[in-house]
């Protein structure tokens, strides 16, 4: 018995490949080639955006919204494997944990994660289905870290005030 179970342990990574579970790569691989980012880019800065702060405050639920920002508000600001990204409001810009900060400077150490909260968003880029697309961003878009973009969408809020942005599209600003 002992044996069989030991046989059976060293043979389950094999096992595990066959089940499907190792394909995960391949299949993220295969949405990577099948995804134009170009279909999520603007060409042209859309009107009327408002800052992260701003759209905090005043966004409803569902409804349309063009916000700017800097990409950042964390030490990693980037979901990876998905176009998703943290995106700061342009009036904030964040320095190194343990470094000082001056008027409208955050850490990115825990002692700054309220202030943080206040004025970052989590933008999701999102297909006709409203599923966020299964591509990293920096891939998908070309974004860098610090960038400025503004992002076309719809506000996502819920009752206890939890804030992100559903994007249809993005324009980097150079």
């Amino acid at each position: 018995m002992k044996w069989t179970y030991l046989a059976l342990l060293a043979f389950a990574p094999a096992l595990t490949g066959l089940s499907g579970c190792g394909n995960a790569p391949a299949t993220e691989s295969t949405a990577q080639s099948d995804i134009n980012g170009k279909q999520f880019l603007l060409s042209e800065e859309p009107d009327g955006a408002v800052g992260v702060i701003a759209a905090r405050e005043s966004a409803e639920d569902g409804a349309p919204l063009v916000i700017v920002g800097r990409v950042g508000g964390s030490a990693n600001p980037w979901i990876d494997g998905r176009a998703a990204f943290m995106l700061l409001d342009a009036s904030m810009s964040v320095v190194a944990e343990g470094g000082d900060s001056a008027e409208g400077e955050l850490c990115t150490g825990d002692c700054c994660a309220t202030e943080r909260l206040a004025c970052t968003t989590l933008v999701k880029v999102v297909d006709a289905g409203g599923q966020v697309v299964p591509v990293d961003s920096r891939k998908l878009l070309g974004l860098k870290e610090s960038d400025m973009v503004v992002v076309e969408g719809t506000a996502k809020k819920d009752t206890s005030g939890n804030f992100s942005m559903l994007a249809n599209r993005v324009f980097i600003r150079k």
